[in-house]
């Protein structure tokens, strides 16, 4: 049985739980066949992951969340990552990669256009 928490979100109680190595998976699978829109405001609330994240770890929807703010959400926040150390493991090594590839097809980018 998975681990979990219980953190007060206002006035809601709110069940968090570890998720498992394939859930991750599937989690990678569904953004890289771009299953899984993404809303950029829902993205950016924290640096680490965004709410539809935080969704997947927790009994609360990400609409739900929309009504507070990050401070509010910040004991969500922290007992997902407390939780689920390697979803957030990966995410940073996914996201990592991600911004090499841009920063080398942006100096690709730029040296082409300097020789013309």
């Amino acid at each position: 049985m998975a681990a979990s928490l219980e953190v007060s979100i206002g006035d809601r109680r709110v069940t968090v739980r570890e998720l498992s190595v394939t859930e991750v998976r599937d989690w990678i699978a569904e953004h890289e066949t771009g299953q899984v829109p993404i809303d950029p405001v829902r993205a950016m609330v924290f640096d680490d992951c965004s709410l539809d994240d935080l969704a997947r770890m927790c009994d609360m929807p990400a609409d739900s969340m929309e009504e507070f703010g990050p401070v509010a959400l910040g004991p969500l926040h922290d007992a997902c990552k407390a939780l689920n150390p390697h979803f957030f493991k990966l995410r940073e090594a996914l996201v990592s990669v991600s911004r090499a590839i841009q920063a080398g097809l942006a100096s690709t980018t730029s040296t082409a256009l300097s020789q013309d």
